[in-house]
């Protein structure tokens, strides 16, 4: 009798044990990521079928991408750097080299165009350049810009390029380091004020004329001297413009720097023609800072 009564007992301990393991068990099962509730449901497996499981070819379709990759031969993850273009073909200048030409440019020139705003000739100027679509670089005097601000602000208006020419067009070749930097200073300050370039970077000597103290006070303002590879000398009295062409097309070469004025009726007569002419040869046009390969973000 008591043998059966702790038989029972015994099984209800069991019973009660066992009750409060599968609520544990439970806890534990809701307490789980889902990832782990589903891997406790599946059945067990041998490794070894696991792995008879795994088929030897990929069922998923691939892509017409991976299709065109599994066709292709095996190249080099590394791209062949001779067919990547470069932003810039044209080689550095040095700031510090007299520009007179960018022979690494190839077929394109710049027409730079000196001595100006002209109240008379500015305007005409710039419809040409604006009916055939040819940038330029303008050369301006600070005294000039003074006189005509519009004519300055209408040059950049029309995206040209402006370089700085002296404030009273002196030789600086007999100036000392004063006077050339206030020369230069005055009309920059006269150039960022009536336009909207906001960064000189380009300067030209009057008449070409220029000394140590001039290259000093240049790099010390970081600018760059600008010259010219073709002089048609348009600036002479009996001068015409088809001598001007001539001279122009006999001289041209890759990447030169033209001269030219403002203020001449004949260089205004010579200009329409001279940039049909050239285009018709292959050439293009663009601003000095371009024809080096720069870019100036103000312009």
């Amino acid at each position: 009798m008591l043998q059966i009564i702790f038989t029972i007992e015994d099984g209800k301990a069991n019973k009660t044990f066992n009750q409060e393991k599968d609520a544990n068990s439970s806890i534990a099962l809701a307490a789980s990521s889902p990832e782990q509730q589903a891997s406790t449901n599946q059945p067990k497996a041998s490794l070894t079928s696991d792995k008879a499981a795994v088929p030897t070819a990929n069922p998923v379709p691939s892509s017409p991408e991976q299709q065109v990759s599994t066709n292709q031969p095996e190249t080099s993850q590394t791209p062949d750097k001779a067919e990547v273009p470069t932003a810039n073909p044209v080689p550095p200048v040095p700031r510090e080299e007299i520009l007179r030409s960018v022979p690494a440019a190839g077929k394109r020139v710049a027409l730079t165009f000196d001595d100006g705003p002209s109240s008379r000739y500015t305007l005409e100027y710039l419809r040409v350049l604006r009916e055939h679509q040819v940038p330029a670089t303008f050369f301006l005097i600070g005294s000039k810009i003074e006189s005509n601000p519009v004519l300055a602000s209408a040059i950049a208006g029309d995206g040209h390029e402006i370089g700085n020419h002296t404030y009273s067009h002196p030789n600086l070749k007999q100036q000392n380091e004063t006077v050339i930097k206030e020369q230069i200073s005055r009309t920059s300050d006269l150039i960022t004020r009536w336009t909207s370039q906001k960064e000189i970077t380009l300067f030209r000597p009057p008449g070409g004329n220029y000394g140590p103290g001039l290259i000093k006070v240049a790099s010390e303002m970081n600018l760059r001297v600008v010259m010219w590879r073709i002089d048609p000398r348009d600036w002479e009295k009996n001068k015409t413009a088809s001598e001007i062409i001539a001279i122009v097309k006999k001289n041209l070469e890759p990447g030169a720097i033209i001269l030219l004025h403002e203020g001449k009726p004949q260089t205004l007569a010579a200009l329409p023609i001279l940039i049909t002419d050239l285009r018709n040869d292959g050439w293009d046009f663009v601003t000095v800072s371009q024809l080096i390969g720069e870019t100036n973000e103000s312009i």
